[in-house]
């Protein structure tokens, strides 16, 4: 294992978290070894993963880099009778890190609690939250944030996102962990302007719930400085023609004026010369 280097006892608030898609919602994992995966984040060199015993965190069991879509090989460290693994994972540059994930779990096979799981599945499908839909405004491509209600009882949720309703070919197709929500960095191309997502509720032994309806959203490219700047600044002819009349009812004024004061000059010369002349 690697050791923590200084600078990794602060985090950075600007370096987003990943979210662990993985193994998740307490599943049994179904891979020897289990391979491990999160969301993607912009900018990152590597990742921090950490394995415990406990959803706290107090005996670590493996911390070390990994890159993501890596097998890990667990069987050496898993202490003996465990049932239920916890897992997190981080974003780190050569100058930051980010925040530990929110932990994901997965269950090492035991008969006795898929007996007892098998029966806790709740019919019933997230309600999504956000993105709400076409009403909406368009969606920064490069951060796309997604939210649902809970499930009771459930372990986590399967995330789909695809350019058609039919959802037949979905782009975005992973599952998470007991989070209500996670945000896509960079991941859907902005070609296709209109994806439709939907979210369905995962157990530990029983099968998934229902899905929910395809909701559509939006998305757009990035906004650039230019986008930013004011149209007078970004068309410096359409702040002329928008500055046009006002420009001349300024002219107008000061053109009076300045006819109206050659006309007073005017009268008080005429009136020294009558005084000069007498």
């Amino acid at each position: 294992m690697s050791t923590p280097t200084p600078y990794q006892e602060s985090s950075s608030p600007a370096l987003p978290a990943p979210t662990p898609t993985r193994p998740v919602a307490g599943r049994p994992v179904d891979t020897e070894p289990p391979v491990f995966s999160w969301t993607p984040i912009p900018g990152a060199t590597r990742y921090r993963v950490q394995v415990a015993s406990t959803e706290a965190f107090e005996s670590i069991l493996y911390d070390d880099m990994r890159e993501r879509g890596a097998a890990l090989p667990l069987g050496t460290v898993l202490p003996d009778g465990a049932t239920m693994i916890y897992w997190r994972v981080r974003t780190e540059t050569a100058e930051e890190r980010s925040v530990w994930s929110e932990p994901a779990h997965f269950a090492v096979p035991a008969a006795e609690q898929e007996a007892e799981d098998a029966a806790l599945r709740v019919d019933a499908a997230p309600v999504p939250l956000q993105p709400e839909g076409m009403e909406d405004p368009p969606v920064d491509q490069s951060a796309v944030p997604f939210s649902w209600e809970a499930i009771p009882e459930a372990s986590g949720y399967q995330l789909q996102v695809a350019p058609t309703e039919n959802i037949a070919d979905p782009h975005v197709d992973f599952a998470v962990d007991r989070t209500t929500s996670v945000t896509l960095y960079d991941v859907l191309p902005v070609e296709a302007a209109t994806y439709y997502w939907r979210i369905r509720p995962l157990f530990r032994v029983a099968d998934p719930g229902p899905w929910s309806s395809p909701v559509p959203f939006a998305v757009a490219p990035p906004a650039t400085e230019e986008d930013d700047l004011a149209p007078e600044a970004a068309d410096p002819q359409a702040s002329a023609r928008a500055a046009g009349p006002a420009l001349e009812a300024r002219t107008s004024r000061t053109l009076s004026l300045t006819v109206s004061l050659i006309a007073i000059l005017s009268f008080l010369a005429t009136i020294a010369l009558i005084i000069l002349a007498g």
